[in-house]
């Protein structure tokens, strides 16, 4: 190879990488997304006048019953933009602990009975659309905040994963961070729609997971019985030192260096044949799932929604469940090419 030809490519290669500024600039920027999130998430006064609010337009409906309002979602969590919504769930008759993997009769009824209710309440909630589906919603905007709501009333596994979420960026406070910036990526690279929050927090806890950061979701949940049809929410509250696991400090290196990993691990990671796997917290051939799963998993659905999809991520709790179920095609190809050209780009190594 001609010597000024060797040279114009490791001058090409020196200047790909980020300049101390450029770093710097990455994450003051990642901590101001960050201290935005918190700040949402730290609104206690907000979150109450809401849930105080639906349950006072829900109670006409409901009278005799109990009606418990829960908060989940990004904002919960600490990890959302500027425009995430606010999900709900309302436990009306204390039904936490009944398990359906179908919409029965009775939760479409409640979705009629809720939907009717945010309507006769015009001065406080704009109704915009029921959803149907598994899981079905109403989906309203609390007009004084003007706060998009995803009313479920179906799923209480919700509420305990949205404590075993927070529980493990407690462990592990990256994580957030992670997740932060990747919500953040996803929207610039136009990809969003596909691989939404809750999707990246499951990828960010399994990659973790790999490199021995977090401990699996079995570990978490071994010898607990199940509390909501066969699926655990619950979870032991084990300290990092208990686990023989270091916390990985939350710095602006550390936060380029575990994003530089995610890009780099997802790039190449054979969608087509394995399942992202927080509850195992390693790959598994998606024809060996069910044969690794515990036996409650073989009760509904027996893994057939894995099969026959571009991607398969297991959710934490509802192990049946394949949350990149809805990703075609085109939308993986393009995630994949995106991780690509970060690992070549700012996040190369």
């Amino acid at each position: 190879m001609d010597r000024s030809f060797k040279l114009a490519i490791n001058i090409r290669s020196d200047s790909d990488r980020p300049t101390s500024k450029a770093r710097r600039n990455f994450w003051f920027s990642l901590l101001n997304d960050v201290r935005r999130a918190t700040k949402k998430q730290d609104n206690v006064s907000l979150n109450q006048k809401i849930s105080n609010e639906l349950k006072k337009t829900l109670r006409p409906e409901f009278p005799s019953q109990l009606i418990q309002i829960h908060l989940f979602g990004s904002r919960i969590l600490g990890i959302a933009g500027d425009d995430s919504d606010l999900d709900i769930y309302v436990d009306i008759g204390n039904c936490s602990g009944v398990y359906s993997d179908k919409p029965t009769k009775k939760v479409l009824e409640q979705q009629m009975v809720i939907a009717q209710a945010i309507r006769k309440d015009p001065s406080k909630w704009a109704f915009l659309k029921n959803c149907e589906g598994r899981c079905p919603l109403v989906v309203v905007r609390h007009k004084n905040s003007n706060i998009q709501c995803d009313i479920s009333f179906s799923n209480s596994m919700t509420c305990g994963q949205i404590k075993l979420v927070n529980y493990i960026f407690e462990l592990q406070p990256i994580a957030r961070y992670m997740v932060v910036y990747l919500r953040g990526w996803a929207e610039r690279q136009q990809i969003h729609s596909a691989f939404r929050s809750h999707l990246l927090v499951l990828m960010v806890i399994f990659i973790l997971q790999v490199r021995r950061h977090l401990p699996t979701i079995y570990m978490l949940q071994n010898g607990l019985k199940p509390d909501v049809g066969p699926w655990i929410t619950k979870f032991c509250n084990f300290k990092l030192f208990e686990l023989n696991i270091e916390q990985v400090p939350v710095n602006g290196y550390q936060a380029r260096k575990k994003l530089a990993d995610f890009f780099s691990f997802y790039s190449t990671f054979n969608f087509s044949k394995f399942v992202v796997c927080p509850y195992l917290g390693k790959k598994v051939l998606r024809s060996n799932l069910k044969y690794m799963m515990p036996q409650r998993y073989r009760q509904f659905g027996n893994g057939r929604r894995f099969q026959n999809k571009q991607v398969a991520i297991q959710d934490l709790v509802h192990l049946n469940h394949n949350k990149g179920a809805s990703i075609n095609k085109s939308m993986l190809d393009c995630f994949v090419e995106k991780c690509c050209l970060e690992s070549q780009g700012f996040f190369k190594t």
